[in-house]
This record gives structure tokens, sequence and C-alpha cells, in this order.
């Protein structure tokens, strides 16, 4: 019989999709040791559900997603080791795992890019670090393209970032928003449900999504997509592989290693839905070659055969993809087969010779060259999240 050495407890919210994934992977890493406990504690400190002395007491180490779990005074006489999960920023006392917010952001701008739009928002929340992180990864990208999008951040009371508060006034102020934006415009929401919020105000005011208002949220969250009433296209982040993230670092410390680490991960992948499954191009063929690319960017497509499917040739679509993406074709095309490379690394269930088959590189050597080439990583770093 396999007697409990550790127990570790997950001190969250679990009504928000985030920590429930998160909270998913770190009791997948611990189901791997058989002589781990993993207890999820849903705990709400507006409701005074904290935990007791006594449940401490069998407790080895802790994992949170609320910050003011950090300071309480029961978990800081014990001093346990304790892991800040989605963490806005270190803390002295514990751990921490984070997405690499300033990704998100760049991850949006560019994929609003990729899809044609050259006038752009933001819209977001004062309340929330990862806001601001991603508002400022955004704006970076972009500007490296020397554009300036409009960017609008509200107060919590203005704009709740989940349901509940405000909503006359949230709607009122949404709607004037969405007015004023020019068409076509590419819209960063900081997160689905602000997604939600935005599509649902620009079917009121007559905006065609994704013609005149193409947007993309951020969790991959599957309950503003029902809500909104159209598919929120999404950047999916690693919060599975936060988790086991967590629950390593406090292995860590069982083994003598100090406090006060940070593992920031990447986004994933943009999950392509409604809200941005067209190309707004202006040129009709570069355009059609951009969609023919798309659908098949897990394969090697050649120019010829983009030219042959959009009946033109080689010279005159070249000269269009210069003008219009500032990007040769060729270019082009391996950078799309690139991304989607990419991202099935990120997702982490294929091996790097099956993702390179899988995307029509030759061998797994060859694969790796062009990807350290191209981005400065190898496929190894990139799996699972992995950093150089």
């Amino acid at each position: 019989m396999i007697r409990v050495q550790r127990h570790i407890v997950f001190l969250e919210d679990l009504r928000r999709h985030s920590d429930r994934e998160v909270c998913l992977g770190a009791a997948e890493y611990a189901s791997e040791r058989p002589a781990w406990a993993f207890d999820p504690w849903p705990i709400t400190l507006a409701d005074g559900n904290a935990p007791a002395p006594a449940d401490l007491r069998m407790v080895d180490g802790v994992l949170t997603t609320e910050r003011a779990m950090l300071d309480m005074p029961t978990l800081r006489r014990r001093k346990l080791p304790i892991v800040y999960c989605l963490a806005d920023e270190p803390h002295g006392n514990a751990d921490a795992v984070s997405v690499d917010e300033t990704a998100v952001g760049a991850m949006a701008a560019e994929h609003l890019w990729d899809r044609g739009y050259r006038q752009f928002a933001f819209i977001g929340s004062t309340a929330t670090g990862w806001s601001q992180q991603r508002a400022r990864g955004f704006l970076g990208w972009l500007d490296r393209v020397d554009s300036r999008p409009q960017v609008f951040v509200f107060s919590p009371d203005e704009l709740p970032v989940y349901w509940s508060g405000n909503l006359a006034q949230r709607h009122a102020r949404l709607l004037a928003l969405l007015t004023a934006l020019p068409r076509p415009c590419g819209v960063f929401a900081a997160n689905d449900v602000i997604a939600c919020f935005a599509l649902q105000a620009a079917r009121q005011i007559g905006r065609r999504v994704p013609e005149d208002l193409g947007v993309i949220g951020v969790d991959n969250d599957p309950f503003p997509n029902a809500a909104a009433g159209l598919a929120i296209s999404s950047i999916e982040l690693p919060f599975r592989e936060l988790g086991r993230e967590a629950a390593r670092l406090l292995h860590e410390r069982w083994r003598g290693a100090g406090p006060g680490r940070i593992v920031r991960l990447p986004p994933i992948r943009v999950v392509v839905r409604t809200s941005t499954d067209a190309f707004m191009t202006r040129n009709v063929l570069v355009r059609k070659a951009q969609a023919y690319i798309e659908a098949h960017r897990e394969r090697r497509v050649t120019v010829a055969e983009v030219t042959r499917t959009v009946g033109t040739n080689r010279v005159t679509l070249g000269k269009h993809f210069q003008r219009e993406l500032d990007t040769t074709l060729l270019d082009y095309i391996r950078r799309r087969r690139l991304t989607y490379a990419v991202e099935r690394l990120r997702q982490g269930d294929t091996t790097v010779e099956e993702v390179a088959f899988a995307c029509g590189f030759s061998s797994a050597s060859y694969f790796s060259r062009i990807l350290k080439a191209i981005t400065g990583q190898r496929p190894g770093w990139l799996r699972r999240g992995l950093r150089a």
C-alpha cells in the first residue's frame, strides 16, 4: 500500500474557465506520482471561505490563483511552499507561473494583420495587469508595421471584465465605441468575455462580422462563444501546462529550491472561428491565394499550385503579394506553414518528427534548421512550452 507523502491543495475559484484548466493540469501532474494527494479547494475570500488552520496542518504545498491568499497569516505561519498561478507579477513569498501576456497581444495583432485589416482597436480593462500587458504587446507589434490602433481601456464600472455589474452603462459605452470605429477594423478584445460583449453590440448596430469588424478574444473559453451568438476567434493559452509547471515548481521546492522563481509560457495558437474567418486584403487575387494557403497550410503548398488555383501567373501574383503584404509569395507560404507547425508543437500532443512530416517537411532535421533560421528557436524549446 502506497503511503501519501505529499499533500497539495489548489485554492481558487473553479467558476472560471482558466482556473479550472490550471487545476486540471496540476491534478494531471500529481496523478503521475502515486505518493501525492491533490485536493482542489474552491475558495472565495468574499464568502469568508478561507482554509482553517487545522486543515492546513495536513498540507505540504499550496497552489493558488488568488493574489490575496499569498499573504494569509495562516499560510505564512506554516511557511508552506506556495506557487502563484496566472500571476500578473512576481511575489517574494512564492514561485509563480504565468502566461507571456505581451506575446498574446502580439499574436492577436499578427493574426488581424495577416487577415488583411489595416485599422485596429483594442478593448480592455484598467483593473487587470494581464489586460494592460496584452495591450502593450498588441501596440508593440503594430508599431513595428507603422500602424497606430485606437485604444479603449475601461474601468471595471464602465466595462466589467466578467458578467456582473453595470450592464446598461457597459452596453451603451460599447455601442458608442463600435459605432465610431472605422470600417473594416480589426478588434482585439482583452478576453473572450469582452469579445462576447463587443459582438453583441456590433450585431445591435448592424455591423457585419468579420467584414466590418473582425473580433479576436483570448482564452478559448467555450461559454462566451455560446453566449455571443457567433463563434469567436480566440487565442488558446497553455492553462493546463501552467498547472503542470506549478506542480513541478512545488516538487522542486521540496527538493530544496528557494522561492521567487517565475515561469512564463507563450500562447499556443489562434483558434480561427467566424469572427475573423475571412481575409480582408484589398486585392482579390491575394485574398483568394491567402484563403487557399490557409486551407492547406498543414502540407507543402507550391507557388505553382497557388497561382494555378487563383487563375494567374507567378510574376503577377508575386507583385500583388509584395505590394499588399510586403512579402514574397514563397515567403508567405513558408511562414504560414511554420506558424502551423509552431502551433502543433505548443499543443504538445505530437513529437517533433510527427509535426515535421505532417507539415510537409522532408525530415525533422531540415524542419529544425528552417525553424531555427526563421524564428530563432528549436522545435524542442517550443514543444510543451519549453524555453531556450
